[in-house]
C-alpha cells in the first residue's frame, strides 16, 4: 500500500501559511443565527457580500505525493475551491460573485472585517510572510448561516424579490396555468406564508443542540417548521388558498 508523503488540505497557493488556532479547527457546517443584534450585522450589504464571496471561494489546487509498492513517486493534483481569501482576493472576486452592480473597495473590506469577526461570522485563517510583507487570509466560521432574524431573514420586500423568480420558474417548469391576476395573489400569499413562519423559525432554531455537523439538519429544520406552522389556523387557511390557485380543478383530499 502507498505511503502518503504530503497529506493536508492546504492548497498549493497557500503553502507556507502559518495557521491561527481558528484556521487549524474544522469549519462548522451550519450555524443558526437567532439573535436580533447579531443578525442585523448582515443588514449592511457590504458585510453580506463579503460573506458571499468567502462562500464562493476561488479556484485552487492541492498537490499530494505518494510512494507506491514499487517505490515509484506518484503525484496527484486535485482541483478545489479555496474558501480562505485575502482582502485583495475578496475585492477582485466581488464583482464575479455578486454581480456588476456590486463594487467593494479594499478600504470597505478592511473596515467591515473586524465587525464580522467580532460577531463570529469570519475568522483569520492564517498569515503568509514573504520577505517583509505579510498577507492575512480570512475564512467564514461556518459554511452556512441560517438567519431567523434581521431584514435579510424576513423583510416583505426581500421575500417578494426572492419569490418572484421562484414562482415564475415553478409555474413554467410544472406547466401550471395561472392567470396574471391570480399570479399576483399567489405571490402575496406565498410571501405572507414566509413572514408568518419567521417567529416560529426562531423558536425551532433555538432547539438545536450544539454544533451542526450534518447538512441534513437543514431539511429536518424545515420539516419541523412546517409541522409547527400547522398549529396556526390562519397559516393553514393561507396554504389552502395557495393550493386552490395552483390546482383549481383538484378537489379537497
Amino acid at each position: 500500500m502507498g505511503k502518503d508523503i504530503i497529506i493536508d488540505n492546504i492548497t498549493d497557493s497557500l503553502k507556507g501559511i502559518v495557521l491561527t488556532d481558528e484556521g487549524k479547527a474544522p469549519q462548522k457546517e451550519i450555524v443558526f443565527v437567532t439573535d436580533e443584534e447579531r443578525a442585523s450585522v448582515l443588514d449592511e450589504p457590504v458585510r453580506l457580500h463579503i460573506l458571499q464571496v468567502l462562500r464562493s471561494g476561488i479556484d485552487d489546487k492541492v498537490t499530494s505525493e505518494t510512494i507506491d509498492e514499487n517505490g515509484d513517486r506518484i503525484i496527484r493534483i486535485r482541483d478545489v475551491k479555496r474558501n480562505a481569501l485575502s482582502v485583495l482576493e475578496i475585492v477582485k472576486l466581488s464583482i464575479e460573485c455578486c454581480g456588476p452592480d456590486i463594487d467593494i473597495s479594499k478600504n470597505q473590506v478592511y473596515h467591515h472585517l473586524p465587525k464580522l469577526e467580532e460577531e463570529g461570522y469570519v475568522s483569520k485563517y492564517g498569515t503568509i510572510t514573504t520577505g517583509k510583507r505579510t498577507t492575512d487570509y480570512w475564512r467564514r466560521t461556518s459554511q452556512g448561516f441560517v438567519l431567523t432574524k434581521g431584514d435579510w431573514a424576513g423583510g416583505k420586500g426581500t421575500h417578494t424579490k426572492k419569490m418572484t423568480p421562484f414562482i415564475e420558474t415553478m409555474l413554467e417548469t410544472f406547466d401550471l396555468k395561472v392567470s396574471e391576476g391570480k399570479k399576483k395573489e399567489l405571490l402575496e400569499l406565498m410571501v405572507k406564508r414566509m413572514i408568518m413562519q419567521l417567529e416560529w423559525r426562531t423558536k425551532i432554531a433555538e432547539l438545536v443542540k450544539g454544533d451542526v455537523a450534518d447538512k441534513m439538519i437543514l431539511d429536518q429544520y424545515e420539516t419541523l417548521v412546517d409541522y409547527y406552522s400547522l398549529g396556526s389556523k390562519e397559516y393553514v387557511d393561507n396554504i389552502m388558498k395557495i393550493r386552490e390557485i395552483l390546482f383549481p380543478e383538484e378537489p379537497s383530499i
